[in-house]
C-alpha cells in the first residue's frame, strides 16, 4: 500500500483513483455529481490510499507515502475549489458576500469564518460607537443596543459622523465585500502567514524511513505536467505504466470539471493589462480573484 496524504481541497482522492488506474484496478470515472472525485469503483485491493494522514494525525503503516504539496502560488485555485468542493458545499466565490456566515459555518470553512469575525467585527460596533461618543450618551456593544438608542442619538451617529456598524451574526449574515478582499489580500500579500501554508508547515515531519514523493499540487491543472508526474510516480511505485491513453482521457475530463483551472491565467493577463495602462474589467473577477489582483499590484485594501 501506498499512502497518499493529502490536505482536503487539493484533489487527493482524484489521485487515489488516477494512481490505482495505472495498477489496472479501477471502473470507469471517479467523478460525482458536484465534480469532486469520491465515486470512484475499484475492481480488486487498492495499491494507493488517499486520506488527510498529517492533518487529522492518522498513523501511516507503510513505508511509501505521496504529499501533495502546496506552495505560495497555488493558492489562487485552491482557495476558490476548496470552498466549493471541500465537505459538499458548493459555496461560489462569486456569491461569497451574499449570506456568508451560514455559507462559512460548517467544519470545512468555520476557520474562515472564526477569522474574519475575530478581526473584522469582534467589538467593531462598541468600537466605532465609542469613538463618537457623547460622555452623557449610554454604552453600547451590539447591534440590537445600538437599535435601542433614542432616536436623536442613533440620527446624530449615523446622519452627522457617518457610523458604520458591522455585524457577521445569524441575524447579519451578509458580510461587506470589501472585508472579504481584505482578508484575502492579506493572504495573497502575506502567503507566509496564509491558512494553507501555515497549516502546511505545522505538519509533523515524515519519519525518516518513509520515502516521500512530493507532488506538486500546481500539475493537476496542466495537461503535459500531470502525465509526466504520474510517469515518475510509476517508475517510483515500481509499477508499469501501461494505460497512458486512458489517463489522458480521465484528466481531459478532469480539467473540464475545474471552473478555477484557468483562474491564475485569467488574473494575471488582467494584472499585466493594468501594468501596461489598459483598462480592465473587474467585473470578471470574484473577490478572491480580485484580492490576488490587488495583492500583486501592490493596492491598499479596500481600492
Amino acid at each position: 500500500m501506498i499512502h497518499i496524504d493529502f490536505t482536503a481541497g487539493t484533489h487527493g482522492h482524484y489521485l487515489e483513483f488516477v494512481c490505482n488506474k495505472i495498477a489496472l484496478v479501477t471502473v470507469g470515472t471517479p467523478f460525482d455529481v458536484h465534480g469532486a472525485s469520491h465515486a470512484g469503483t475499484y475492481t480488486g485491493d487498492i495499491l494507493f490510499d488517499a486520506n488527510h494522514y498529517s492533518d487529522q494525525q492518522i498513523p501511516m503503516r507503510f513505508d511509501k507515502v505521496i504529499h501533495i504539496h502546496i506552495d505560495i502560488d497555488d493558492l489562487l485555485p485552491l482557495h476558490q475549489i476548496s470552498l466549493l468542493r471541500v465537505g459538499g458545499y458548493g459555496i461560489d466565490p462569486a456569491t461569497l458576500e451574499i449570506n456568508t456566515y451560514h455559507k462559512l459555518d460548517n467544519y470545512a470553512s468555520k476557520y474562515l469564518l472564526e477569522n474574519i469575525v475575530q478581526n473584522f467585527f469582534t467589538n467593531q460596533i462598541q468600537n466605532s460607537y465609542n469613538a463618537v461618543k457623547d460622555p452623557s450618551w449610554p454604552m453600547v456593544s451590539t447591534i440590537d443596543q445600538f437599535n435601542n438608542l433614542p432616536v436623536e442619538i442613533k440620527q446624530e451617529c449615523l446622519e452627522n459622523h457617518k457610523l458604520k456598524l458591522l455585524e457577521l451574526s445569524p441575524e447579519s449574515p451578509d458580510c461587506p465585500r470589501s472585508i472579504l478582499l481584505e482578508w484575502y489580500q492579506i493572504g495573497f500579500s502575506h502567503p507566509e502567514q496564509n491558512h494553507f501554508i501555515v497549516k502546511q508547515q505545522n505538519q509533523k515531519k515524515y519519519d525518516i524511513n518513509k520515502q516521500v514523493y512530493q507532488w506538486p499540487y500546481r500539475c493537476f491543472y496542466n495537461m503535459t505536467a500531470f502525465l509526466q508526474e504520474i510517469k515518475k510516480v510509476a517508475e517510483w511505485a515500481e509499477i508499469s505504466y501501461t494505460c497512458q491513453r486512458d489517463i489522458e482521457e480521465l484528466h481531459f475530463e478532469f480539467l473540464q470539471r475545474q471552473p478555477y483551472a484557468n483562474s491564475k491565467v485569467k488574473c494575471n493577463k488582467i494584472i499585466k493589462e493594468i501594468q501596461s495602462g489598459k483598462s480592465s474589467n473587474f467585473d470578471k473577477l470574484n473577490v478572491i480573484e480580485e484580492a490576488y489582483v490587488n495583492a500583486k499590484l501592490g493596492w491598499n485594501y479596500f481600492s
